[in-house]
C-alpha cells in the first residue's frame, strides 16, 4: 500500500498549492473582467457560473463523496479488488452522467434562457456551458477517486493546471475574440480537456493496482450509491443554496447588481482557500481512523482541526472584512464598492460557523451522511425565504443577510448530531480566544485604513500590519499547542527551515516537555 498511497502532509501542501493556485487565477480573471466588460455582462457570466454549478453536483448524484469514502475505506484495508471493481464501475457511471447532463441543458437552453436571463440572446452560451457540465461532473468524479486513493500530489498537480487554465484560457479567447461568449467557449473547451487529464491518472493508479496482492473482498456498488444518495439530495440542496440568492437577485432587481454582489462573494471565498485543502483531505484520513476502529485518533483529529481551521479562518476572514472597501475600489472599480457593507456580513458570519466545516467531515467519515439531507434542506430554505423578503427591500444587504443564514442553520443542524454521535470536540475556550484576538486586529486594522488615500500599497501594508499583530497575539494569548502546530508545520516544505523554526517557536507546550513529542507527531 505504501506504494500506492501519499503522506498527508504531503498532500495538504499540494491541496494549498492548487487552492492558492484556485484563488490567484479566479481573482485576476474577475479583476479583467470587472475592467473590460459593463457591470450587467459581467453580472451574465456570475449567472452561467452559477448554473455550471448548480447542474455540475446534480449530476455528479453525490458519486464524488461516496466514492472517496468506499476507496479509502478499502485502501485502508488492503482490499484492492474491492478498490479495482468500484473504479470501473465508477468511471462507466460518471461518462453516462456526463452525457445525461450535457443532453439536458442542450435541449432546455432555451426555457433557461427566457426564464432567468429574460432574453433568448444567451441560447449558445447556455449550449456551450453544457459541455463545460459535463467536464465538470468527469473532473468531479475523477478527481475524488485520486483523493479516496490518497493521491493527494497526483490531484493537486491537476488542480493546479485546472485552475489556472480555467480562468486563463477564457480570459484569453476574450481578449482575442471581445465577445463574451467565447468566453464561456473556453470554459467548455479546458473542462473537457482536464477531464480526460483526471481519467488518465485514474487509469494508471488502477494499473498499478492490478499489480498488488489482494483480498477476495466485495463491495456490492449499490452499498456506495445508498451511501451517496442522501449526499446527492444534500449537494443539491447546499449548492442551490449557495447559489440561489444570486439567481433572486438578478430576477428581482438586475444584472448589473448581481455582477456587484458576485464580486463581493469572489472575495469573500479568498478565506475559503485556507480551509478547502483540510476539508478534502480530512474525509479519508477520518475514514482510515473509522475503517480501524481508532476512535482515539478520530476525536483528537477533530479537536486539533477545528482548533486549526479556526486559528486559521477567523482572523483571515475579520482580516478581509477590514479591508473590504479598499480591496472592492482597487480591484473592481467605483461602481463595485457598494457591496462592501455585505461583504462584512458575510464575512463575520461565515467566521463564526467555520467549524461546520470540521465537523462535518466526521459525519461523512462514520457514515451518517442522511444528516446532510436535513441541514442541506433547511439552509436553502432559510436562503429561499430570506432572499425573497429581503432582497426586493434592502437589495444586495438582504442578499448578504439570507445568504449568511444557510452557515448558522446548517452549523446548527451538523452541530446537534455531532454531539449525537460523538463527532464534536470543540475546545470552546480556545475558540473565544481567537475571536478576542481577531477582533482587536480587525479594530485596528479597519480604524487605520479609513485614514488613508485607497491604493494597492496600502493594502498590502494593512495586511502584513493585520498578520503582525495576530502572530503577536498567537504568543501571547496561547492560541496553538504544539501538538497542533505539527499539523501546520508537517505542510511547510524541510527547505523553509527559517519559517518552519519560527512557527514552532509560536506554539505553547500543554505539557511543559519539551519538543521531543512534536516531531514524533510529524513523523
Amino acid at each position: 500500500m505504501g506504494n500506492i498511497t501519499e503522506s498527508f502532509s504531503s498532500g495538504v501542501t499540494f491541496q494549498y498549492s492548487a487552492v492558492a493556485s484556485m484563488f490567484i487565477s479566479s481573482s485576476l480573471f474577475y479583476f479583467f473582467i470587472a475592467h473590460l466588460l459593463p457591470v450587467s455582462v459581467v453580472g451574465s457570466i456570475s449567472l452561467l457560473y452559477a448554473i455550471m454549478n448548480i447542474m455540475a453536483v446534480v449530476f455528479v448524484f453525490g458519486l464524488s463523496n461516496g466514492v472517496q469514502h468506499y476507496l479509502s475505506y478499502h485502501i485502508a484495508r488492503e482490499n484492492h479488488s474491492a478498490v479495482m471493481k468500484l473504479m470501473k464501475q465508477t468511471i462507466a457511471f460518471s461518462i453516462i452522467l456526463a452525457l445525461a447532463a450535457f443532453s439536458f441543458m442542450y435541449f432546455s437552453a432555451g426555457e433557461i434562457a427566457i426564464l432567468f436571463f429574460h432574453s433568448s440572446a444567451y441560447v449558445l452560451s447556455i449550449k456551450l456551458i453544457g459541455i463545460a457540465i459535463a467536464g465538470s461532473v468527469m473532473i468531479n468524479v475523477s478527481g475524488s477517486m485520486l483523493l479516496g486513493l490518497n493521491q493527494y500530489k497526483k490531484y493537486s498537480l491537476i488542480y493546479i493546471f485546472i485552475n489556472i487554465f480555467t480562468y486563463f484560457f477564457p480570459l484569453s479567447m476574450l481578449f482575442i475574440t471581445g465577445k463574451s461568449v467565447y468566453l464561456i467557449a473556453g470554459l467548455a473547451t479546458i473542462n473537457i480537456i482536464s477531464a480526460m487529464l483526471f481519467i488518465i491518472f485514474v487509469y494508471k493508479v488502477y494499473n498499478r493496482l492490478s499489480g498488488l496482492q489482494t483480498k477476495a473482498v466485495k463491495e456490492p456498488y449499490r452499498n456506495l450509491v445508498y451511501y451517496s444518495i442522501p449526499l446527492f439530495f444534500s449537494s443539491i440542496m447546499g449548492t442551490s443554496a449557495t447559489y440561489i440568492d444570486r439567481i433572486v437577485v438578478s430576477y428581482f432587481i438586475n444584472l448589473s447588481y448581481l455582477g456587484i454582489y458576485n464580486f463581493a462573494l469572489i472575495i469573500a471565498s479568498a478565506a475559503t482557500f485556507l480551509v478547502v485543502p483540510v476539508s478534502n483531505l480530512l474525509v479519508p484520513k477520518l475514514s482510515s481512523f473509522f475503517s480501524l476502529d481508532n476512535k482515539e485518533g478520530f476525536r483528537k483529529s477533530i479537536r486539533i482541526l477545528l482548533n486549526i481551521v479556526s486559528l486559521i479562518y477567523i482572523p483571515a476572514a475579520l482580516g478581509i472584512a477590514a479591508l473590504s472597501r479598499i480591496i472592492l475600489y482597487e480591484f473592481a472599480g467605483a461602481d463595485y464598492t457598494i457591496a462592501y457593507i455585505p461583504l462584512i456580513i458575510i464575512m463575520f458570519i461565515t467566521s463564526i460557523f467555520i467549524g461546520t466545516t470540521v465537523l462535518a467531515s466526521g459525519i461523512s467519515s462514520i457514515r451518517k451522511t442522511r444528516i446532510f439531507l436535513y441541514s442541506s434542506g433547511f439552509a436553502l430554505a432559510s436562503n429561499i425565504v430570506l432572499s425573497v423578503i429581503l432582497i426586493p427591500r434592502f437589495n444586495i444587504i438582504g442578499a448578504a443577510i439570507a445568504y449568511s443564514s444557510m452557515n448558522a442553520v446548517n452549523f446548527s443542524i451538523v452541530y446537534y448530531y455531532a454531539r449525537k454521535f460523538s463527532v464534536n470536540n470543540y475546545d470552546i475556550s480556545r475558540v473565544i480566544k481567537i475571536w478576542i484576538s481577531a477582533i482587536i486586529m480587525f479594530g485596528i486594522i479597519f480604524t487605520i485604513q479609513g485614514l488613508f488615500p485607497y491604493t494597492m500599497i496600502n493594502i498590502f501594508i494593512y495586511i502584513l500590519a493585520g498578520l503582525l499583530i495576530y502572530l503577536v497575539e498567537i504568543k501571547v494569548f496561547h492560541l496553538i499547542s504544539q501538538e497542533e502546530m505539527g499539523y501546520i508545520i508537517s505542510v511547510i516544505p524541510e527547505r523553509f527551515g527559517t519559517l518552519r523554526y519560527m512557527a514552532k517557536r509560536m506554539a505553547y507546550n500543554e505539557h511543559n516537555g519539551n519538543y521531543d513529542r512534536l516531531f514524533r507527531f510529524i513523523k
